[in-house]
Order: structure tokens, then C-alpha cells, then sequence
């Protein structure tokens, strides 16, 4: 009897090879099929196992692109939800069965582990093993069924990289699909490019946020490398998505702790400028990402099923 369960990971210009290689054999090693699509641009030493299929043209199509292509090649093959991981997520064994038992409630859509980076440690862990149904999730270590993601247009390619997930749970909650999080599992996921700063900075920072109950405080206990390119897509993407989803409410902006476009400005677009190290090119991103966003031609989406 064929798994209900395929693994799709998506590669991009991987530092740690080993790691990557260790991802993969411990994914293949549960499940029947596993599917790999590298965006890198460059030749990597990646060690297939016989159970997986490897795809690359060596050009960066961005993550959207990369997962549908991934749906795809698990539909077309008879899988009928597929975890869906980044290169450097390891998941623990035992954790894709439990997922396979809550596969056959045709409301849900996605099936996720709580997530947690070590490098942030004013990010607390659930510390319980309840099933919470929440509103959205990353794409790393989601099980997504397919049926679903076909139902609702699949992932936003346009979009490229950038807020992909948020504006996908948006439209998959929308059609009435439930997205439901395993507590007992927990990812460790790396969010952004950051240094954690001294143990007094982190301390300090940290005090600060919980007294002031604002966490966007405590993202001053690390330097964060502000990249100009994920700068401009972040700042076209959260007009687009809200453009896009205008009927069903606000799309991104608790990633930034904020609720509104008006908070995302001192949220995000201004930390960033002042944290980057080349600020003439991050505000040349600002510019360009939110002009592009306002100026794109955003046909309002409908639920196309009940």
C-alpha cells in the first residue's frame, strides 16, 4: 500500500553541505519518496538516495515556484500530502507517522510542529501536547495536502520568496481549510541571518521587552544581516499579498509584531534601514519594493470552492 506522505526539500546555495546531506538521508530514510529541487546557481555535492528524485537547472526560480514543482512531480506520482522542508531542517523520527494519523479529516490542510530558533532565546516553546488550530505556519515542516493546495491556486510564484507562506495559509483558511499544530513536535529552525550578540546584550534586551511587553525589543539582542534583496521583497510582497486578500483580512503583519501597514513602517522598514550595513542600497530597496507593490496590477482573489 502506497504512503499517503511524500518529503519535498527545496536547496538554495547551501554553506553546510554535510548538514544538507544528513537532511536528506534522514528524510528519505521516512518516507517511500522524497523530492529534491535545487535553486542554487552554483554546482553542489548533494548525495541522492535511491528513493529520491533531483531537480535543477541552475537558476533561482525563488521557493513558490520550487514547491509547486515539488506538488506536482507527489501528484502526479499518487502521494496525497507532501512535508515540505528547507535544507537545513532535520525532523525527528516518528514525527511524520503521527502526521500520517490526522491525514484522513479532509478539512485539514496543513499539518505543522511548533518551531523554535535557538539563537532566539526569548522565543519560548509550547510546553504542552495539545493539537492547537492556529492561522498560519512556515512552509519548512508543513505537511500540506495536496488536494488543498490544488483547490486554492497553489503557492503565489510571483511572490518568489518572501511572505509566500503567510499569503498561502491566508487563502487556504479563507476556503475553510484547518491548519493544525502538533505541540509535541518541535522544529529547530533558523529564521534570517543573524549573530547573537554578548550574553549581557541578549540578558539586557531581552529584560527590557518583557517589561515593556514588546518584543520587538528583544530582536536587539542579535545583529541581523539585513539583506537589500529580502528588504525589497518583504516590502512589495505585504502590499501585494494585502492587496491580493483585501476581502479577508490582514496578511504578514504579525511576522513584524504589528497589525497594520502604519505599524509595519516602524516595525520593519525602519529597523532595517537603520540595522543595514549598506543603507543607501536598502533604501533603494524600500523605495523600489513598496512602488512596485502600490503600482502591481492585483486582481482581487476569490474562494473557488466550498
Amino acid at each position: 500500500m502506497k504512503n499517503t506522505i511524500a518529503a519535498g526539500i527545496v536547496i538554495f546555495n547551501p554553506d553546510n553541505i554535510s548538514r544538507v546531506n544528513d537532511n536528506i538521508r534522514i528524510t528519505a530514510s521516512q518516507v517511500e519518496k522524497l523530492y529534491i529541487y535545487d535553486n542554487s546557481t552554483n554546482n553542489n555535492n548533494i548525495k541522492i538516495p535511491d528513493n529520491a528524485d533531483y531537480y535543477t537547472d541552475n537558476h533561482n526560480h525563488g521557493i513558490a515556484y520550487a514547491l509547486n514543482y515539488l506538488m506536482r512531480k507527489a501528484m502526479n506520482d499518487g502521494f496525497t500530502w507532501m512535508l515540505t522542508l528547507d535544507q537545513d531542517s532535520i525532523i525527528e523520527k516518528g514525527m511524520l507517522q503521527d502526521f500520517e494519523s490526522h491525514t484522513k479529516d479532509s478539512k485539514i490542510g496543513i499539518i505543522c510542529p511548533q518551531y523554535f530558533d535557538k539563537r532566539r532565546p526569548y522565543l519560548k516553546v509550547i510546553d504542552n501536547n495539545r493539537i492547537d488550530y492556529i492561522k498560519e505556519t512556515i512552509t519548512s515542516g508543513s505537511c500540506t495536502s495536496i488536494k488543498a493546495w490544488k483547490e486554492i491556486g497553489e503557492f503565489d510564484e510571483y511572490m518568489f520568496i518572501d511572505l509566500v507562506d503567510n499569503e498561502f495559509c491566508k487563502r487556504l483558511t479563507a476556503s475553510g481549510y484547518k491548519i493544525i499544530r502538533l505541540n509535541q513536535w518541535v522544529l529547530d529552525q533558523e529564521f534570517g541571518n543573524i549573530e547573537p550578540k554578548q550574553r549581557f546584550q541578549q540578558k539586557l534586551w531581552i529584560k527590557l521587552s518583557e517589561i515593556l511587553h514588546c518584543q520587538n525589543i528583544a530582536k536587539l539582542s542579535y545583529k541581523k544581516n539585513v539583506s537589500p534583496l529580502r528588504v525589497y521583497y518583504t516590502c512589495r510582497n505585504i502590499i501585494y499579498a494585502n492587496r491580493k486578500l483585501r476581502a479577508y483580512g490582514k496578511v504578514g503583519f504579525n511576522n513584524y509584531n504589528c497589525h497594520s501597514y502604519l505599524g509595519f513602517i516602524p516595525c520593519y522598514i525602519i529597523p532595517s534601514f537603520i540595522r543595514a550595513d549598506n543603507k543607501k542600497k536598502v533604501l533603494k530597496a524600500i523605495i523600489k519594493g513598496t512602488t512596485e507593490g502600490l503600482k502591481k496590477q492585483v486582481p482581487e482573489w476569490q474562494i473557488t470552492h466550498n
